[in-house]
């Protein structure tokens, strides 16, 4: 059985820090804002680093550097399923939590991915299903009904660039990896999951 939760609360507010509190190195930073993970009708976390502690707070504050936006019907085969997946390959700490690269940026690094408008959807699909993470920089809306981009893959590329065992470049000269919109968007955010 697994050991982690299926309820976005847990998740956020237990799971994540104590998986953040194993890594090293933060000691010293401090975030030029925060990373918001947010399940529509259930809730928003805000993360933010604080002389290396990382602090866990409900809402959408107005120094969002990134949003993570996981529609519930997603949240299970996306976030709990890829945690599954990255704890049992036994990947650095560093590689499970990507998205909390954005802590560790410079001012002037985070301001300039607030400034990017737009959001992209990350598309995973999976047989006739299809999963869906949208990102959005800063505290702007998520444009959930239409993003101005979107990636899409299928299930096993998306694991596979999960773990690392697949290139992006590859998979989108492959054909197995499609941009949709606005390639800016996530070319702008790459540096975020890179």
């Amino acid at each position: 059985m697994s050991d982690v939760p299926s309820s976005p609360e847990l998740f956020f507010t237990q799971f994540v820090p104590a998986r953040f509190a194993a890594l090293g190195g933060f000691e010293a930073v401090t975030s030029p804002g925060c990373v918001v993970f947010a399940v529509p009708t259930v809730g928003s976390w805000a993360f933010r680093l604080q002389s290396g502690q990382l602090h866990v707070a409900s809402g959408l504050p107005a120094d969002v550097v990134v949003r993570m936006t996981i529609p519930e019907t997603s949240f299970q085969p996306i976030v709990v399923s890829g945690a599954e997946r990255v704890t049992a390959l036994a990947l650095p700490l560093e590689r499970q939590l990507l998205a909390f690269r954005a802590l560790t940026l410079d001012a002037e690094r985070a301001q300039g991915i607030r400034s990017i408008s737009g959001s992209v959807a990350f598309a995973v699909v999976d047989g006739s299903t299809t999963h869906r993470v949208y990102v959005t920089p800063g505290a702007a809306e998520p444009n959930l009904a239409q993003p101005e981009c979107e990636v899409s893959c299928d299930a096993a590329s998306f694991w596979g660039l999960q773990s690392g065992s697949n290139n992006p470049i590859e998979l989108l000269m492959s054909g197995k990896l499609r941009i949709a919109g606005d390639a800016q968007i996530p070319m702008a955010l790459s540096a975020l999951f890179v």
